[in-house]
């Protein structure tokens, strides 16, 4: 048993709950969408790269002294949340959990039950907060994570505003005190109001792993930005 292993679901950490980890989920790779097309005539196999990955399922094992405690784990170990493992504290998934907990005898003492995971295909920084930019001149700001992030974005100003990241324009249109551009939900808003009919853009700003230069044209005060930087 992995005494000292311990993870947290929805804020809350297994230890509380009176939950000992005995197995560990498996560290797992997500698989890149990739389509292979078959042409007759042609030797090999094409293949088309979406550049997107596939959620995939991990299961850990968990035992328990208490079986009073099982209505309260059950209820709690189900839906979706950010989890946190004590084998990566720096780092929380984002999961779904769906199956039943079904608890089976372990030794004399103790009862074990499987978690299974529906997880997302990267993980995060467990403080993103710290991540957080404030820019008011270009700049070149660094993606440490293992793959593109898709961040959040909130431009400062009024009129019209052309965001530039890697070269590639994102036009706004008629900006008012501020606009917010949220590339992983594909969507631009103010406040709780939409503003899709001013963004000009060609898909949305992401950041590549490594530099990745920022600048802008128009009357812009300050931009604010949400990297969510991520790993595989």
């Amino acid at each position: 048993m992995i005494h000292e292993a311990w993870f947290t679901f929805k804020g809350i950490n297994s230890r509380d709950m009176g939950i000992i980890v005995t197995s560990m989920p498996e560290t797992v790779r997500p698989e890149r969408r990739m389509e292979s097309i078959t042409i007759a005539g042609r030797n090999g196999t094409l293949h088309t790269d979406e550049e997107v990955y596939e959620s995939y399922d991990r299961t850990m094992e968990c035992a328990i002294k208490k079986r009073a405690r099982l209505d309260e784990i059950a209820a709690w170990l189900v839906g979706s949340g950010e989890m946190q493992f004590s084998t990566e504290p720096d780092k929380v998934y984002r999961v779904t959990i769906s199956n039943k907990i079904s608890i089976t005898q372990m030794m004399r003492t103790f009862q074990k039950f499987m978690v299974t995971m529906d997880t997302q295909p990267f993980k995060y920084n467990i403080n993103p907060i710290a991540d957080e930019l404030t820019l008011t001149a270009p700049t070149i700001i660094r993606n440490g994570g293992t793959v593109y992030s898709e961040p959040i974005i909130t431009v400062y100003g009024s009129g019209n505003i052309t965001l530039n990241i890697n070269g590639v324009d994102f036009p706004l249109y008629g900006v008012s005190e501020y606009i917010t551009i949220d590339s992983e939900m594909m969507e631009v808003f103010k406040g709780n109001v939409s503003q899709n009919s001013k963004y000009g853009g060609d898909g949305f700003p992401r950041f590549e792993v490594g530099e990745n230069a920022i600048g802008w044209t128009g009357n812009v005060s300050k931009i604010e930005i949400q990297p969510k930087w991520r790993w595989l």
